[in-house]
Formats: structure tokens, sequence, C-alpha cells
């Protein structure tokens, strides 16, 4: 199977209702803050639980590195793959680290359960929001900033001044109701 298969077995099936849910809102190939780092799929609700692909044809090599920077901001984070990396991504993942498996009948097996992050920071959270967004929410929490300030100083403003499940939540709540995702 390819990536494009297995993402398309994800949306007809584990993801299908994230995508037909109001409160929930699907993103592909979210643009992460933390070494150019990108996640296929991501779902954006009460929680943030980004979906890696690796098919066969994929390597696994970037994996840490990968994880190392989904370990930043989401709250959950699945692996989903083919039944050839299964072993190798248990013992190479961190325990919190959902993997599933798809096969190319379409269906999919929960291997290990995604777990609570519990390593998020504020700051690479802060960074997912662009600088308006950024700006309004600092002018609403009543924090000083100057509009020529650079974004990175309105992240660490926005992550001094909130603990990291507050940012987590404004975050969230901003990416759900970001209407245009092409304009960053």
């Amino acid at each position: 199977m390819t990536d494009v298969d297995i993402r398309i077995i994800l949306k007809n099936t584990l993801l299908k209702n994230y995508y037909e849910c109001s409160n929930s809102k699907v993103v592909e190939e979210l643009e992460l803050p933390v070494a150019k780092a990108r996640i296929d799929m991501a779902v954006i609700n009460g929680y943030m639980h980004g979906f890696e692909i690796k098919s066969a044809s994929d390597t696994l090599k970037r994996i840490p590195s990968q994880v190392e920077a989904y370990t930043k901001v989401f709250d959950y984070l699945s692996i989903v793959t083919e039944e050839k990396y299964c072993n190798k991504l248990l013992t190479m993942t961190p325990k919190w680290v959902g993997i599933i498996i798809c096969s190319k009948d379409g269906e999919t097996t929960l291997i290990r359960k995604a777990l609570i992050n519990k390593k998020k920071q504020s700051f690479f959270l802060a960074k997912l929001l662009w600088k308006d967004e950024l700006q309004i929410l600092l002018a609403n929490s009543g924090v000083k900033f100057n509009k020529s300030d650079r974004s990175w100083l309105l992240c660490e403003a926005l992550a001094k001044k909130f603990t990291v499940k507050e940012v987590s939540e404004l975050v969230r709540e901003q990416l759900r109701l970001r209407a245009n995702w092409k304009d960053c």
C-alpha cells in the first residue's frame, strides 16, 4: 500500500466521524513549529491527536525526530502503518504512542492505544498560531506587547502567561475556528 491508500482507509474508518462533527477539525499535512516537521493528519477537538502514516515503502529513519517534534504539541499520537513495521515501531517509540495497523482490505487494527502525552510545551503549542491570532489572544488576556514584536516573542509571552493546559485549550480552539489554512 501507499501513504495515499492508508490515508483513505483512515478517512473512511477511524477519522470518519470527526469529518462529520462540528466540534472537530481534521487537518491534513499540519506543519509543526519544530524542526520543519509535519504530521500527516491531525484531529483537533477537545484534544489534538496526530496521525503519522508509515507505509511499507517508507523508512523509519525519521521516526525518532518526528516523535520528538510531535511530543511538543500533541495530546495523543498514533502511527498508522502496515504489518511490516509493527514490531519495530513498538520497540522504537515511547509507550504513550499508539500503533495502528492498516490492511489492504481496508481494515484497521489497534495494536497499542495512544495515551495522553504529558510532555507538551507551551511555547511550541503557541507557535502553531499565526501572528495575528497570537496578538488577539494576548490583547484579550491583557498582556502588553508591541505590534512589531516577532512571533516567537509573542509565543513566549503567551507561554509565560498561561499554563500548558491553558495554552493547549486556547490553541485548539483557535485552530478549530481557523477558516483558511493556506494563508500562513
